[in-house]
């Protein structure tokens, strides 16, 4: 099974995220671009809502009107989050969470009263991400219409200002992303941020919520910035997605547990030691064919070396990162059939016994005899 294929689209689902302050029209833009997207695709089955903070209820004249059955789960638990996404990936067509804040919220909330603490430590967030990661996978790769609404958070950096020779570092806000776990911005293909703005004169104007596309992966709306959205706004993004494939965001069944073996030790690691330890048993044998420390003893360990992996220096055969293969050093040093002397150890012997020194191949350690059965135990204890 190759691991490339030729390039298609998998993208079958809208994931969007829409982010902003309170009376922004988060709510109201995901109900409208629910309604716009279910038309859209012609879609039979219902809407789910998963509703933190009862905003479900003010919207529901919207679906009302245009006929389309609204699910609703009243709820901030991250149990019923993964449930509910489930369902909807099963029996419905599109699914809004509002607001996710809720669910991150009440998910450090339900760590810290397990834990019995009373703030986050650095070594706490491990854990809970690992355990967010759950959702997040669902929301990519899960094959339904996703819309996640979430709070606005700021986005601060540290600034230095000189005042009166004296350096003074203070916060500076740069810009606001979503309110969730740290990563949650990334996720969405189409990422939205609503803004109340006030337009006209001062007593003559009103208020209009505008949306700015903070991210459009398809990149066909990407930065533009809308008043009052509606759905043909951000209609181009969805008329590119392969509305009629199966939603495949990421392979997750594919994972790097492989690399580590139970100790955290990395295939890397692994082959190091490996090499170190081959290394070790390769002095060892030229030392005792020729243990003598004169010029000619030393130039023939160093081709006996020369002939088989082609160097004469030391650390490009101790060193993992040039051009002697570890796998070929293994080969070498690997005893053959038998038990009998690895290819480097007959080297050694052919030249010992060229210069007139028959030898004897290094003892190998006997294979260790297999344990006793039990019956067998009893029967020799019978005998003594």
């Amino acid at each position: 099974m190759t691991l490339f294929h030729e390039a298609v689209s998998t993208q079958a689902k809208a994931k969007i995220g829409i982010y902003g302050g309170t009376g922004s029209g988060k709510t109201f833009t995901a109900a409208m671009l629910a309604i716009g997207l279910h038309k859209y695709i012609k879609a039979k089955k219902p809407v789910y809502f998963l509703d933190t903070e009862t905003g479900s209820d003010f919207v529901l004249p919207m679906f009302k009107k245009e006929g389309i059955k609204l699910q609703v789960a009243k709820t901030r638990s991250f149990t019923d989050l993964l449930e509910g996404v489930r369902t909807a990936e099963r029996e419905g067509s599109i699914i809004i969470t509002d607001s996710i804040t809720h669910f991150w919220d009440d998910f450090i909330k339900g760590y810290l009263k397990k834990t019995n603490q009373k703030f986050v430590e650095i070594w706490d967030w491990k854990p809970l991400k690992q355990t967010w990661q759950e959702f997040t996978d669902l929301f990519v790769n899960s094959d339904v219409h996703f819309i996640m609404c979430g709070r606005a958070a700021a986005v601060y950096e540290t600034a230095e200002e000189v005042k009166d020779g004296r350096t003074k570092k203070t916060a500076v806000k740069v810009g606001t992303k979503m309110r969730t776990e740290s990563e949650g911005g990334y996720e969405p293909s189409l990422l939205l941020e609503m803004e109340k703005e006030f337009s006209g004169d001062e007593g003559n104007g009103k208020y209009v919520r505008v949306c700015h596309v903070v991210k459009d992966r398809f990149n066909v709306i990407d930065s533009k910035d809308f008043e009052d959205p509606t759905f043909e706004n951000i209609l181009p993004h969805i008329a590119l997605l392969n509305l009629e494939g199966t939603q495949l965001g990421i392979d997750t069944s594919r994972n790097s547990e492989g690399v580590f073996d139970g100790f955290g030790n990395s295939e890397r690691d692994r082959r190091v030691k490996r090499r170190a330890i081959l290394c070790e048993e390769l002095t060892g044998l030229l030392l005792h064919y020729f243990p003598g420390q004169g010029a000619k003893e030393k130039e023939i360990r160093q081709e006996i070396v020369f002939k088989r992996l082609n160097t004469r220096s030391w650390t490009a055969v101790e060193s993992d990162w040039t051009n002697v293969p570890f796998e070929k050093l293994e080969e070498l040093m690997k005893p053959g059939e038998g038990n009998t002397p690895s290819i480097f150890e007959k080297d050694c012997i052919l030249e010992a016994e060229r210069l007139g020194a028959p030898v004897a191949p290094l003892a190998k350690p006997a294979p260790a005899a297999p344990a006793a059965s039990a019956p067998a135990k009893k029967e020799a204890g019978k005998k003594k």
